[in-house]
């Protein structure tokens, strides 16, 4: 099996506001926009790549077309060095979901490859992961919101990286309804965490929608049969 687990929501929980001033930083320092973490808020958020959140916080302040590909195409670098300032200014701003560690352990443990598949740009979610206590429980590889404007295409980006073959087991952890129809899009069974603020009726697509990491896990390995 393999277990794309998204980030904001699901394995972290809080509201990510360095994440948000480092988008809005970066914008301002690669398209001279006055962005700023009210404006990620204002285009909602929730579930969306970093690229597609830049696109339109730029479009708010009437960037649009090239002058806006050349600043997402240097978002990832200039993003990440600000996140990487701004996450060491006081205590961090997201608390690790509970059992996450637990959960990720029990996937290992069933020989799961586990990787991240999050709308986070590559150098953020690994800051995240870091600072949570999480990185050591995730493969080298994942799908990350820096190789994709659209998030429906990370499934197919993580498979690849992972040398796993279509017909493989591939589960998609998350909380939102883009996480659901994202792990749809790639043909990966979808399981919805009720940990922010969708709650079941707005995951109903999903396979499986819980209240838990750990019952997500349930999920996850009631779908590989007995061993």
């Amino acid at each position: 099996m393999l277990a794309l687990f998204d980030i904001d929501g699901t394995l972290l929980l809080g509201r990510p506001r360095a994440h948000q001033r480092a988008l809005a930083e970066a914008l301002a320092d690669l398209a001279g926009v006055p962005a700023t973490a009210d404006d990620v808020l204002a285009v909602e958020p929730s579930g969306r790549t970093d690229l597609d959140i830049a696109r339109r916080v730029l479009a708010l302040h009437g960037q649009r077309d090239g002058g806006a590909d050349a600043a997402l195409a240097a978002l990832a670098e200039r993003a990440g060095r600000h996140f990487e300032r701004l996450s060491r200014q006081g205590p961090p701003d997201q608390r690790t979901a509970p059992g996450a560690a637990e959960a990720l352990g029990r996937l290992a443990d069933a020989n799961a490859l586990i990787a991240p598949l999050t709308g986070n740009v590559e150098p953020i979610a690994r800051r995240k992961l870091e600072r949570a206590g999480l990185a050591g429980h995730f493969a080298p590889f994942g799908a990350y919101g820096s190789d994709a404007e659209r998030r429906e295409d990370l499934v197919p980006i993580a498979r690849r990286r992972a040398g796993v073959e279509a017909g493989r087991l591939t589960v998609v952890v998350g909380d939102t309804p883009r996480d659901v129809a994202c792990a749809r899009a790639g043909g990966a069974r979808a399981i919805g965490v009720t940990s922010s603020s969708f709650d079941r009726a707005a995951l109903e697509g999903a396979d499986a929608v819980v209240t838990s990491l750990a019952e997500a896990v349930d999920a996850a390995l009631g779908w590989l049969g007995p061993s």
